[in-house]
Formats: structure tokens, C-alpha cells, sequence
């Protein structure tokens, strides 16, 4: 297994750099796959971050919906040239990065049912955005990734809205004293879906310890079970660093990466563990300084033709 450790955690310290505005968008539209009479959907998630007037650094998500025999997304860091952004009007941007994906395919030639490709694309965009007089804004943005070798290009075309959060500390705003002092234990519940051309579903869980490190960074020890399906049957440790982003004093975005040590892998004659990688992203809701609502998405990476998403939510205790 390849885990974009490096570029991903850079990309992400790049992220929570200070600054005075974070911009948050998704958006939905449709794809097309270059060079086949082939088209689907699409659906993306922004996170940007200006720096200065005219540049931005983004981290995103990029569903390419299900063309034939393919189910790709991946994550992408771009650098962003745009205009300058005025209270109310229109402002345009161009961006160009790396784009880590994930794609579900069907082997040529028959053998296995599907093989799990992970890999590096470049990605190009173009992006319009009309900003009203709130902070609220609509946003158009075309996409191109380009990857090498066997995989096919894709155009997709992305129309949505955001949110710009002005003038706001990145920091861990809901503490009122020294970082160490932001222990969690949390509890979470919801799906697993195996990343086969059948998605099969089961019940997932996690038990979570936090701890915020530091001011922007957070270190986590998770149990989990990915359920049993007709593709997996795991459970396993992780622990992962996140970089952490606060939007205000109640809501925090983050992205963590780390090793997941699975066992009871049944799929796989003789196997009884195996190592694999989890990519996360989430957003914390601190109801109270003790009461802590989590949302996540998690992405099992794995060498051998088994990774899988986790969906969870929970709610947490902090000490």
C-alpha cells in the first residue's frame, strides 16, 4: 500500500497557516468521461484558505459518480489564482494540484470481481463565484483530472454554494485554557460500505480517544468495527494525527491520517490481520465545554483489494 502521508499532511499544514477568512462549499453536477460516450455524477467538497488578495490554497473532495465499471473519488490540494473578492459581485479563479484517488474498477480479461487503484493526478479548475451581500455565496466550477497510464480523463462541471467564515481565529477557539486540556472520549455509530462495484453495507462502530496536541493538531487511538459483509469482516486499532481548522467557537473541521492494524480478515484465506491506512476527514460540534457531537468519513486504504468508507456519528465526553 502507497499512503500519500507526506503530500496529504502537508497539504493540510498549509491549510491551518493563519489567516483572516475560510471559505466552505459543496457542490453537485455532472461528469463525462473523455474519449467514451460514457456520463455520470459528480459531487465535491472545498475547503479554502486565502493568502493575501489573489492567491488561495484548497483541500477538496471529488466524487466522480459511477461511469462504467469504474467508481472513482479521491482528494485534492490546489493553488488557486483569483480575482479579488468584493462584498457583492462576481470574483473568478483558476487552480492547479495533485489529486489522490481512489478508484473501484473492473479487472479486463475476468480473475477478481474488482481491484481497489489508489494514485497520483494532476487536477485543473475553473472557478466563478457570486458573492451576495451576507457571507453566503453560489459558485460554478469546472474540473479536470488527468491521471496516466490505463485511466480515463474526466470533465465534470460543479454548480453549489458556501459559506465564508470572516475574520475567525484557526485556532481551537472553544478552549479556555492550554490545549492539553482537551481530552475526548467518543462514541460512534453508523455505516461501513465496501468499496466494490456492489457497495455492500453493514453496521459500523468506534470508540475514540483525542487528544488536541497542540493548537491545531489533534492525536487519536480509535477502535473499530467495519460490520460484516459479503466483502469484509474487520475490526482493528488506528491512531491518526489531524490537522484541525475552528470555524467559529462551537464548530471545528479536521483531517486526520494514520495506520489501522484490522484483524479477523476472513476474506482472505490465512489471513487473521493486516495492515491497512485510514484517511479521515470530520467536523466537531461542541454543544457545551463537555458535550461534543462528531461527524466523520473514513476511508479504509488497504494493499490487497478490500478498502472500505466509514460514516459514523457520535457524540463525546471532554475532560
Amino acid at each position: 500500500m502507497s499512503l500519500p502521508l507526506p503530500r496529504l499532511l502537508l497539504a493540510a499544514l498549509l491549510m491551518s497557516a493563519a489567516a483572516h477568512a475560510q471559505d466552505l462549499s459543496m457542490q453537485g453536477g455532472a461528469l463525462r468521461v473523455s474519449g467514451k460516450n460514457q456520463n455520470s455524477f459528480a459531487v465535491g467538497v472545498n475547503y479554502a484558505q486565502p493568502v493575501g488578495d489573489y492567491l488561495a490554497l484548497s483541500l477538496g473532495y471529488l466524487n466522480e459518480g459511477h461511469p462504467r465499471n469504474h467508481h472513482r473519488d479521491g482528494v485534492s490540494g490546489q493553488v488557486w489564482l483569483r480575482s479579488h473578492i468584493n462584498e457583492q459581485g462576481w470574483s473568478w479563479g483558476v487552480g492547479a494540484g495533485q489529486y489522490y484517488f481512489f478508484d473501484t474498477s473492473r479487472p479486463r480479461g475476468g480473475g477478481e470481481a474488482y481491484i481497489n487503484d489508489h494514485g497520483w493526478a494532476p487536477i485543473y479548475s475553473l472557478q466563478a463565484t457570486w458573492h451576495d451581500d451576507s457571507r453566503w455565496y453560489a459558485q460554478v466550477q469546472l474540473n479536470r483530472v488527468v491521471p496516466s497510464g490505463a485511466k480515463d480523463p474526466t470533465t465534470s462541471l460543479l454548480v453549489g454554494g458556501g459559506y465564508r467564515f470572516d475574520s475567525v481565529r484557526g485556532d481551537k477557539l472553544h478552549l479556555d485554557g492550554g490545549a492539553g486540556t482537551d481530552d475526548t472520549l467518543t462514541v460512534l455509530a453508523g455505516q461501513s460500505i465496501v468499496n466494490s462495484l456492489e457497495s455492500e453495507r453493514s453496521r459500523a462502530s468506534s470508540v475514540e480517544y483525542r487528544r488536541a496536541v497542540g493548537r491545531y493538531v489533534d492525536w487519536t487511538v480509535s477502535a473499530l468495527s467495519e460490520g460484516t459483509s459479503a466483502g469484509t469482516h474487520r475490526t482493528g486499532v488506528a491512531t491518526q494525527l489531524w490537522l484541525i481548522r475552528s470555524l467559529n467557537r462551537e464548530v471545528e473541521l479536521g483531517m486526520g491520517i494514520g495506520p489501522y492494524l484490522a484483524f479477523e480478515v476472513h476474506d482472505v484465506p490465512g489471513t487473521r490481520s493486516h495492515k491497512a491506512g485510514l484517511v479521515s476527514a470530520a467536523g466537531r460540534y461542541h454543544f457545551s465545554k463537555r458535550l461534543v457531537g462528531t461527524l466523520s468519513l473514513n476511508r479504509v486504504v488497504t494493499d490487497y483489494h478490500r478498502d472500505a468508507d466509514l460514516l459514523l456519528v457520535g457524540v463525546g465526553y471532554s475532560y
